[in-house]
């Protein structure tokens, strides 16, 4: 009896480490949407770790809009799932302007606090030469 116990706790124990694995995100990311065609310029490497280190809540940035604000997590959804190429009338913040709009702004409002804060000009973002990746899914 001891035995199945056991060995029903360690099944259990290594089946939500598996889980967890499979939910955990790259260090760092490829933006590479397959909603916006060929790209125009080089691909954006995202350091997510770095970003999630730093932020305390993933609605910062993985967020569900409504028109009084934000009301959740988006997280695990594609930002395609919401923003289309171009602007629609249900939506009209295109996927590329969510991607600047997002990065951007927070980037700006991170320098005017007088903290650390990342790029805001194109090439430093589309570094020439990045290696090329798959586009998502969506």
């Amino acid at each position: 009896m001891k035995r199945v116990k056991l060995t029903a706790i360690l099944i259990l124990v290594l089946a939500f480490a598996a889980a967890g694995l499979a939910l955990a995100q790259d260090d760092n990311m490829v933006i590479n949407s397959k909603a916006l065609g060929q790209h125009t310029r080089p691909l954006v490497k995202f350091p997510h770790a770095k970003h999630s280190d730093k932020l305390a809540d993933c609605t910062t940035c993985h967020h569900d809009f409504a028109p009084n604000g934000n009301r959740g997590s988006s997280e695990g959804q594609f930002c395609s799932d919401c923003h289309s190429a171009q602007p629609t009338a249900k939506n009209s913040v295109s996927l590329v302007m969510a991607f600047h709009k997002q990065c951007k702004e927070c980037h700006r409002y991170a320098a005017g606090k007088g903290q650390p804060a990342g790029p805001v000009m194109c090439g430093d973002c589309h570094v020439i030469g990045a290696a090329a990746a798959p586009p998502d899914k969506k």
